[in-house]
């Protein structure tokens, strides 16, 4: 199970080669990975079943985008990444300014996802977006699920699975991080944001990364759904207009249903949220509730 527990032995191992006393490290995250802070940097520890090979592509096309100074959070320069400790991935990077006090806003991802997205494709093999086959695992692998769930959600994706399998996309394809949000990104001291999170970075259509920015706006407050206007001045391009473009943001609205029941446990928060958010897809009419962010 990955828990506290199992990456605290991890975290002590990288400190060890650091030179820092994991005594001093701050647990930030424990969700799709732990992620730690210990002096000047940031521990990230991946599941125990996570593709090594996929950490490998992320740290090289991460030193790319850093080689083409694109604001992105840059790996710690004094290890070579990924290191395998105790069965992990583990990646470590510079330590920035999470902004709480300055929070990244939804105009900035805008020009950070513009200037992403008219970049050249990088050479690094990463993997082409695919989610319908993903939400179908993310599924069937869900421990928090009752039956009438499943079949609720795997339903749904076989109605919207059709429309991604026919859709064309007006923006092309691109290098796309997959998970754009105000959480994902962070500023250096001087105050410039940077993209962070590397992890689902894949080649897919730049629309996906555009509507992971407006679900957020939508479900989550804030920014509240009044912000992507800010978002769309910022990217130039007003992804409302595309007939397509609702149907997409209801894919990637079950994706993050999908995951995160995967993810999350039964009898904890984070299950209660999966179910509340399934319940929206029944009950909901055209104000659309709230998720709780996890």
């Amino acid at each position: 199970m990955f828990v506290e527990a199992r990456t605290r032995p991890v975290l002590a191992e990288v400190c060890r080669l650091l030179g820092y006393p994991d005594s001093d490290a701050a647990l930030l995250r424990h969700h799709t990975n732990a992620v730690y802070a210990v002096g000047d940097v940031v521990i990230k520890i991946a599941p125990g079943d996570h593709d090594l090979d996929r950490v490998r592509a992320m740290v090289a096309m991460v030193d790319w985008l850093v080689d083409r100074e694109f604001p992105t959070v840059g790996l710690h320069p004094g290890l070579s990444q990924p290191l395998e400790v105790g069965g992990h991935a583990v990646t470590v990077w510079q330590r920035l300014d999470p902004a709480h006090d300055h929070p990244i806003t939804v105009s900035e991802l805008g020009s950070l996802l513009r200037d992403l997205h008219a970049l050249p494709a990088p050479p690094v093999r990463l993997p082409v977006l695919g989610p319908v086959q993903g939400i179908e695992r993310s599924v069937t692998r869900s421990e928090i699920l009752n039956g009438k769930e499943q079949d609720l959600l795997l339903g749904r994706l076989e109605t919207l699975a059709a429309g991604w399998e026919a859709m064309r996309f007006p923006r092309g394809t691109s290098l796309i991080q997959s998970d754009p949000q105000i959480r994902n990104a962070l500023r250096r001291f001087d105050g410039r944001p940077v993209l962070a999170d590397w992890d689902g970075a894949a080649f897919g259509p730049r629309e996906w990364d555009i509507a992971t920015v407006a679900v957020h706006c939508r479900r989550f407050y804030p920014p509240g759904p009044e912000a992507f206007a800010g978002f769309t001045a910022a990217y130039g391009w007003d992804a409302t207009s595309w007939p397509g473009f609702e149907e997409l943001c209801q894919l990637r609205e079950l994706q993050m249903i999908a995951t995160n029941a995967r993810k999350s446990r039964p009898g904890t928060d984070a299950a209660d949220e999966v179910h509340h958010r399934i319940a929206g897809i029944v009950h909901d009419g055209p104000e659309l509730r709230r998720w709780h962010i996890l």
